[in-house]
């Protein structure tokens, strides 16, 4: 195959890591589900590893490495409908088309193709709102005469 860039269109989004970088193995990116139904699996396959996720879906994850090899920022692109760019936080459910780039790569005798997230465009925009106020209720002590387990 050779290097190419594709739209993938009518996708859902999920776990969106696209405002900041996280480091899950030691190297910074942007990191995004992309959920499915199963009429599509053989189409994604091409972009990554499909999974079955929950209510009959399917889903890979695409990335995008947070600095390039020059050590300047690579952003992913996200752009609304008219191609305005937006800065919302998207939430899991939102809806849109992504662009991805695809190449083959071989590395001491080993070979694969790669695919970088390059651009998000939200048509349904869930907003992500973080639950800053979770935390535990104050509990009235019990005079029960059990011990905590030691299990805990």
């Amino acid at each position: 195959m050779t290097n190419s860039s594709n739209i993938v269109r009518d996708v859902t989004f999920y776990y969106a890591k696209l405002d900041k970088p996280v480091s899950p193995f030691g190297t910074e990116i942007y990191d995004l589900q992309v959920r499915f139904p199963a009429t599509r699996v053989e189409e994604m396959s091409s972009y990554g590893k499909v999974r079955p996720v929950e209510d009959g879906q399917y889903a890979i994850n695409v990335t995008r490495k947070a600095m390039n090899a020059k050590k300047q920022k690579t952003p992913v692109r996200m752009v609304d409908k008219d191609k305005n760019p937006i800065k919302d936080l998207i939430g899991n459910g939102s809806k849109g088309n992504v662009i991805l780039y695809s190449y083959d790569w071989e590395v001491s005798g080993k070979s694969g193709r790669k695919t970088v997230l390059i651009a998000v465009q939200i048509l349904e925009l869930i907003k992500y709102v973080p639950e800053s106020s979770v935390d535990f209720d104050v509990l009235e002590p019990t005079n029960d005469n059990t011990s905590p387990s030691a299990d805990f």
